[in-house]
């Protein structure tokens, strides 16, 4: 006897296959048609049954900053979202830099996070020798900063490439945010006698972005490292990506605020829409969605980087960047399934497939398969939904979506065959 079965419509590869789906001790045990009995069991009729969300990119800010998310709401915010894999970013306080402070944030999420976890390694000025050592307990390393960033965590281009050189031989990925110091800086100063939230991309140019990036595509490639380029969010680092994968290990991703928002709406949502790298124009945006078109873009991952609405009402420069996104990404993928601009199969390798593979995960995670780990999130195709702050489950109650409507919402997620969330069920049977 399973421990749960799911009965309905499942996304097995590229088809919509109507099935039974038994789980028992965290895998999914059996896939087929009247596969036998279960303790628990939900009969979906209108729903799809997809592979769980991986979510590569978040900040979940425990320990240190908890006031503003910790394990438990992330991770709950995470499960509302369909996410049910979450790669928790190094810049807490302290930052993840050694081995200890990793195993010390995986006991943290051990005791509170509902889904499963990966704690990224922190990669600073002065622990490249370190790395060897933390590669068997982190999922991957970074985000690695070069430019400007929290504390310790910056690093230059001579220590990127001594790292990038480590993190080769661990055969782990490299998750790198690319944007140069010295634009940044440059255009900081000639700026700094405004407020306006709206001046932000212009802060941090897309120059700043493809400059970085195109450094670290060649460091790249003369070391061998697996690198992975998070938050693209120009039409030039599109351009620089695609002509290298060729010849260099290199993934990217984008976000949903870089695909649903562009530098238009800084003027209504000032620095609640302040974020690194900063929103773009319409033609950057429209690249990323030819980016995905094409395969040039490997992954959509929120950057869920939660900040207080006290903290974000303070003047332009003092007022943190990042905006929360966790739970809000799956919605609004859907929608541009409803909307034709991507299918279903595209969005699950985006979301699933790819960050499983890209990870050394898969098969483990990222498809529904027999032996896998129960990983899966329900979903409702037609369901529409209001995006409002105050529903969210993030401790800071806001988001830059605030009244998008979207149509596709999640109504079940599991993760290792444990039910993290579930909306209320009429159809369940025991």
């Amino acid at each position: 006897m399973y421990e749960l079965k799911l009965v309905g419509t499942a996304l097995l590869g590229r088809r919509l296959v109507q099935c039974e789906m038994g789980i028992s001790e965290g895998k999914i045990a059996k896939i087929g048609k009247h596969i036998g009995e279960a303790e628990s069991a939900f009969v979906f009729k209108k729903e799809v049954i997809l592979p769980g969300v991986i979510d590569t990119h978040a900040h979940f800010r425990e320990p240190g900053a908890t006031y503003k998310e910790d394990w438990e709401s992330g991770s709950k915010a995470a499960a509302h979202g369909g996410v049910t894999l979450v790669f928790d970013m190094p810049n807490t306080m302290p930052p993840t830099t050694t081995l200890q402070r990793v195993e010390e944030k995986k006991r943290l999420a051990d005791s509170k996070c509902i889904i499963d976890y990966r704690v990224c390694g922190g990669v600073r000025k002065g622990n490249i020798h370190e790395l060897a050592a933390m590669a068997p307990a982190v999922g991957a390393f970074g985000e690695i900063f070069m430019c400007e960033s929290f504390g310790e965590l910056q690093i230059d281009r001579r220590e990127l490439f001594e790292a990038y050189r480590e993190i080769a031989k661990t055969g782990k990925v490299a998750i790198t945010h690319a944007e140069d110091p010295d634009i940044n800086a440059f255009f900081r100063e000639k700026f700094k006698k405004r407020e306006d939230p709206a001046i932000h991309p212009e802060v941090r140019p897309p120059l700043s972005e493809s400059l970085a990036a195109a450094t670290a595509l060649q460091l790249a490639r003369g070391t061998g490292v697996k690198l992975h380029l998070t938050h693209l969010s120009t039409k030039e680092s599109m351009m620089l990506v695609r002509n290298i994968k060729k010849r260099a290990d290199v993934t990217c991703d984008v976000t949903p605020h870089h695909l649903f928002l562009t530098e238009e709406n800084m003027k209504e949502l000032g620095n609640f829409g302040k974020m690194n790298p900063p929103l773009r124009s319409r033609e950057d945006q429209t690249a990323l969605w030819k980016g995905i078109a094409t395969g040039v873009v490997d992954m959509v991952a929120s950057d869920h980087a939660p900040h207080t609405k006290e903290e974000k009402k303070k003047p332009y420069w003092e007022a943190p960047a990042g905006v929360p996104g966790i739970e809000t990404m799956l919605p609004l993928m859907l929608t541009a399934v409803k909307r034709k601009w991507i299918n279903l199969y595209r969005m699950s390798k985006l979301l699933s497939i790819n960050p499983a593979k890209r990870h050394g995960l898969y098969p483990q995670k990222g498809v529904l398969a027999e032996g896998s780990d129960a990983d899966i999130v329900v979903v409702d195709l037609n369901k529409k939904r209001e995006i409002r702050g105050k529903d969210l489950h993030t401790k800071c109650k806001w988001t830059p979506f605030e009244g998008f409507q979207t149509v596709g919402v999640p109504v079940m997620t599991v993760s290792r065959g444990r039910i993290a969330y579930s909306q209320p069920m009429q159809s369940k049977i025991y």
